[in-house]
């Protein structure tokens, strides 16, 4: 409200996360990869309820008459040792009781956190971008290729499966359905108007979280 009754133009960033998709994203039966057009309307679940309403929430300063640019930042898990699943993550590898988590097919949208740091810097720059925006790298990968390249970054083992009710232990609900269940968001927007990832690929980034993270 206060941006849609602001007499200056102004770029209105919400953060909200590509669980808006839904966690039906597992298996031969996996939908397309979601990109921006896809519909959230009716899709499940605690994130995808979350997201949808946090979105609505900047509805006044979207409709708002003027020069405001409004935009749905929808972030896949930020990779760092700092924070997120990859924290806790972390530890479980490295002392080489990482492994598949559940049925390993369910897909895991991710991005580094140079790329996302530099993709909010892009979407701030960019005027021809409004409305959701996928913040993720191009392409998704399974649980069991996230814990292989895990496994590889890390030279740890990766052989113990992940049990889940572990998973729901340590995570929680919203970590339920990010393990568990499986995401896989397309940054169309992102791509179409020229960002250039320096992590495209999921062991480039679990490298930079790893071993480098500086953004």
């Amino acid at each position: 409200k206060a941006v849609a009754s602001s007499s200056n133009p102004t770029i209105l960033i919400s953060a909200s996360g590509v669980g808006a998709y839904g966690d039906v994203f597992v298996g031969s039966n996996s939908p397309p990869a979601a990109d921006e057009d896809a519909d959230t309307t009716k899709t499940t679940g605690f994130l995808a309820e979350v997201s949808r309403q946090w979105e609505d929430a900047t509805s006044p300063a979207a409709a708002a008459v003027g020069e405001n640019r409004v935009i749905q930042a929808r972030f896949a898990p930020v990779l760092s040792k700092a924070g997120g699943a990859l924290q806790k993550l972390y530890p479980v590898f490295y002392f080489g009781g990482g492994g598949i988590v559940g049925c390993g097919t369910q897909y895991f949208s991710y991005i580094s956190a140079r790329d996302a740091a530099r993709a909010l810097i892009h979407l701030i720059e960019t005027p021809s971008l409004s409305g959701p925006v996928n913040v993720c790298a191009p392409t998704a990968v399974t649980n069991a290729e996230f814990t292989q390249a895990m496994g590889s970054v890390m030279k740890r083992p990766t052989f113990l499966p992940f049990p889940s009710f572990a998973v729901n232990l340590m995570f929680g609900e919203m970590g339920k359905e990010m393990l568990l269940g499986g995401v896989n968001a397309r940054p169309k927007k992102l791509m179409e108007s020229g960002f250039e990832f320096c992590h495209d690929g999921i062991e480039e980034a679990l490298d930079s979280a790893i071993h480098k993270e500086t953004i």
